[in-house]
């Protein structure tokens, strides 16, 4: 089943009922208890207010992956919103795993995520969980 859960005050994403919780050096780690296992990794950051959005992006792109296997660049669930990502693979403790890398910017705020799982063919669940990301209070 899936479920809005709420992150910050702010933030909030939709994920299904068995990723469990903690936090990790101030992060937020959620992991699946799988089949499949699937990690994420978040921060929520606030840099100034008067940084625009576009500003804010363009540091992030900049210090991205320089050869991801995909780029995606979106506009987010409004006009104050962006969105950018990476995804490739990586290998950790000796094993292949996919990450999504993607970014959530809004004024004043946004979302670090880290969508880790073993093959390439979970791209279109980690996509799923990456736009769903929202800000403002969660409604249902």
């Amino acid at each position: 089943m899936i479920e809005r859960r709420r992150l910050t005050a702010d933030w909030s994403i939709e994920l299904d009922t068995t990723f469990q919780g903690r936090v990790v050096d101030g992060d937020l780690q959620l992991v699946s208890v799988g089949p499949p296992v699937r990690t994420i990794w978040l921060g929520v950051w606030s840099p100034p207010l008067t940084d625009p959005v576009e500003q804010t992006l363009a540091v992030i792109a900049g210090d991205a992956h320089p050869r991801p296997t995909q780029r995606f660049v979106e506009a987010g669930s409004d006009p104050n919103e962006q969105r950018f990502a990476s995804w490739y693979p990586e290998d950790v403790d000796g094993r292949r795993q996919w990450g999504l890398y993607g970014y959530t910017v809004r004024p004043g705020t946004y979302v670090q995520a880290a969508f880790l799982i073993d093959g390439e063919e979970d791209l279109p669940w980690a996509l799923s969980a990456w736009r769903s990301l929202r800000y403002g209070t969660p409604t249902g």
